[in-house]
């Protein structure tokens, strides 16, 4: 298999991010997509009920978080909110969860 080379820092790109996103141009080291927000809803009645992940661009989710804690009568506090430059995933009370 050829070795396909990223666009902005001329190094290979890796074979799996390849594999899985073929048509990509660039490397994950430079790629510009960041952080995404999830947040895990229960759906259905009875035996009918399943869990569903919202998956959301960082500032949607920071208004998702914004406006639930204003619904739960606490004021809003934008510190609480992990920063991107954090690899690990982070599960919260309101089982929000940053990927």
């Amino acid at each position: 298999m050829k070795t396909k080379k990223c666009v902005i820092c001329n190094e290979p790109i890796h074979p799996k991010r390849l594999e899985i996103l073929p048509n990509t141009i660039k490397c994950v080291s430079c790629s510009t997509t960041g952080k995404k927000g999830g947040v895990t809803v229960t759906k259905g009645e009875g035996d009918h009920t399943y869990n569903e992940t919202i998956i959301m661009e960082p500032d949607e989710f920071r208004k998702f978080q914004e406006i639930e804690t204003m619904l739960m009568g606490k004021p809003f506090d934008d510190e609480e909110i992990p920063e991107d430059d954090d690899d690990e995933e982070e599960e919260t009370e309101d089982n929000s969860f940053l990927i």
